[in-house]
């Protein structure tokens, strides 16, 4: 008898072990499930491979990327984004105008509708050139480097306005050094 309830103690014991094991890895395919998903759909780390955002953020530099920035409101002006360039490219950017304005360049300083736009975040000796005035169509944002001279934004040809559809999100902060990025 005490065999018999030994073996009925050791299956139970197996059959414990086995329900534990199971649990665990259940438990770690849903969490990669969920870490995938909100990677692809949440948010992203993305690292710095260009400086025409410099001095802001520096070539190397890991940022904290929101892509539901956008699902329920539009960029605002001073918004840092990362944005879709090419098939093989995204650019990360400054929103500097909205749909609606109009955006124009002279003397190496921007306005917005006619009124000189503050710009806190560049160098204010850096000299680029005028760009003339032109409106940002519907669904569209007008977007620089703050490293002017050095930046291909929306007044280069290869790029231009900037189509919601072609911003992947909003930079919420920068990992390394840490900095929150705010307008």
């Amino acid at each position: 008898m005490d065999q018999l309830n030994n073996a009925s103690i050791d299956k139970d014991s197996k059959e414990k072990r086995r329900k534990e094991i199971f649990d665990w890895i259940k438990t770690i395919a849903i969490a990669l499930i969920v870490g995938i998903l909100l990677r692809l759909i949440v948010f992203e780390v993305v690292i710095v491979e260009q400086s025409s955002m410099s001095p802001t953020i520096l070539e190397g530099q890991r940022l904290f990327l929101s892509k539901l920035s956008y699902t329920f409101s539009e960029p605002q002006r001073g918004d840092i984004i990362v944005l879709k360039a090419n098939d093989q490219q995204n650019y990360i950017k400054r929103v500097i105008a909205l749909e609606g304005e109009t955006i124009q360049i002279k003397d190496s300083r921007v306005y917005i509708n006619g009124e000189l736009l503050q710009e806190d975040y560049i160098d204010s000796s850096l000299v680029y050139p005028d760009f003339s005035a032109v409106r940002v169509p519907e669904g569209c944002v007008f977007v620089m480097g703050d490293n002017r001279p050095s930046s291909i934004d929306s007044r280069s040809s290869s790029l231009g306005f900037v189509s919601y559809d072609d911003i992947i999100g909003r930079v919420l902060f920068r990992l390394s050094p840490f900095t929150l990025f705010s307008r």
